[in-house]
């Protein structure tokens, strides 16, 4: 089960009209709150089909704007899974866990995110005061919605909604996200957009903690679900910006050592190429050096995640697939419900049994061989297995900084890959100077 009907292009001619009349308040029960009516009434909307689907994929189009940069490219290297070659002083302290809030990345972060977010909560406003709560794309509006407050909440140390005086942490915000999800669900019954929605329930309810909720809502996503963000080589506005960063002379992304073929004591080495067995994670078997021309750069394929991955390996001697300009991003998936729904039986005990049969189901996928494991032992591989499944998907930060809050501390620390670099203790992007300046609402820090 595919989606891949959201024209992203069509959303561009809208973002005007969206951006100057619509606005959301910060919660749910006040979405139908709306500013500006007087630029785009609810009468305009009602019967204007044309209309209100080019209202419908501004909001897709801005949530995977927001999705591949900057959540997933500078997460990645915010986390274990990328190493950057950018040659900004500023890009490279993010690569370090150091990243402070006057500087661009934590705007951009927050900026972007929240845009789809707002974005997403006013044309579901927009909808539900012209009273069109019972049609499809209405739920679909909120299901972006969801997923855009689990971005701001997988990122953000604390976020504000709307130029609002509240600063939530990021288990109100997963709340949030939850609410959406289960308003679209009351809407889209079932099929696709249903399905879509179930997968980021599961993934609210598991940061939650709430682990019956996030298995519950995991069972009922089928195996092969696959909902991409959708990105083309037509229009450099809609390209994969991941594509960028690893190709040309400029190249600037590698795979970190945590993730590195034949681990990451080989890290440094050239000619990986026997090591390369794991067709989720596939690199370049030799380091180069990019953009900074000092980072070893082991250029990573297109993963599990991503349209055209093609589980090849070079080990084999095969050809893994490239990361393309239109290489969409599947940002739900059943494999991702699995794993939400193992991580919760995990969570909840007693289920040793059945999470390590599925933990051996994904090291076959990844040519490894099975194990017999336990306790703590068992819960390590299962995340590493996690991590792999869903590399450069946008998973790894929102996962690490979970696992912190349960006391397990695995974000990269130490001595840093890169010899003239040391690893700081950031865990979060912070609220950038941005909004405490336009924000008359709240104040600067200290």
């Amino acid at each position: 089960m595919i989606n891949r009907l959201t024209s992203r292009v069509a959303r561009v001619a809208a973002m005007g009209l969206v951006v100057a009349g619509v606005a959301a308040c910060s919660t749910f029960d006040n979405i139908l709150e709306v500013q500006n009516p007087e630029e785009l009434n609810e009468e305009i909307l009602d019967g204007n089909s044309a209309l209100l689907d080019v209202l419908v994929n501004s909001v897709t189009g801005e949530f995977e704007d927001a999705l591949d940069d900057p959540f997933i490219w500078r997460g990645s290297m915010f986390t274990d899974e990328t190493l950057t070659g950018i040659n900004w002083e500023q890009t490279a302290r993010l690569n370090q866990r150091i990243v402070e809030f006057d500087e661009g990345d934590a705007d951009l972060m927050f900026y972007q995110i929240s845009r789809a977010r707002q974005i997403a909560d006013s044309v579901g406003g927009r909808m539900r005061e012209a009273g069109l709560t019972s049609d499809a794309r209405y739920a679909k509006t909120l299901a972006y919605a969801g997923y855009s407050y689990i971005l701001l909440a997988d990122a953000m140390c604390q976020a504000t909604v709307n130029v609002g005086s509240d600063i939530y942490e990021p288990l109100e915000l997963y709340q949030f996200a939850v609410d959406r999800f289960t308003a679209a669900l009351a809407v889209a019954g079932t099929g696709d957009l249903a399905t879509m929605a179930r997968v980021g329930l599961s993934r609210a309810q598991l940061n939650l903690g709430n682990y019956a909720a996030a298995i519950t809502a995991a069972q009922a996503v089928p195996d092969d679900f696959r909902w991409y963000a959708l990105y083309t080589d037509a229009n450099p506005d809609v390209y994969n910006v991941l594509e960028s960063r690893v190709t040309g002379n400029n190249h600037s992304l590698g795979v970190s050592p945590q993730f590195l073929a034949g681990g990451p004591e080989r890290f440094g080495q050239q000619n990986l190429t026997e090591f390369l067995t794991d067709p989720r994670v596939q690199h370049l078997p030799d380091w180069r050096l990019g953009h900074n021309q000092l980072t070893p750069l082991y250029t990573p394929s297109a993963s599990l995640m991503m349209s055209n991955y093609n589980g090849e390996t070079r080990a084999s001697g095969g050809t893994p697939a490239d990361i393309e300009r239109d290489s969409d991003i599947a940002f739900a998936s059943g494999l991702e419900a699995r794993h939400n729904m193992f991580e919760a039986m995990m969570a909840q005990g007693g289920n040793d049994a059945a999470v390590l049969a599925f933990v051996n189901e994904r090291r076959a996928v990844g040519n490894q061989d099975p194990v017999t494991l336990s306790g703590n032992a068992l819960k390590m591989e299962l995340r590493d297995q996690r991590g792999r499944d869903l590399y450069l998907a946008g998973h790894r930060l929102g996962d690490l900084r979970r696992w912190l809050r349960q006391g397990d501390d695995m974000f990269p620390s130490g001595v840093h890959p890169v010899d003239q670099w040391s690893y700081g203790n950031a865990t979060c992007f912070p609220l950038p100077r941005e909004e405490y300046e336009g924000n008359p609402n709240i104040n600067l820090p200290g």
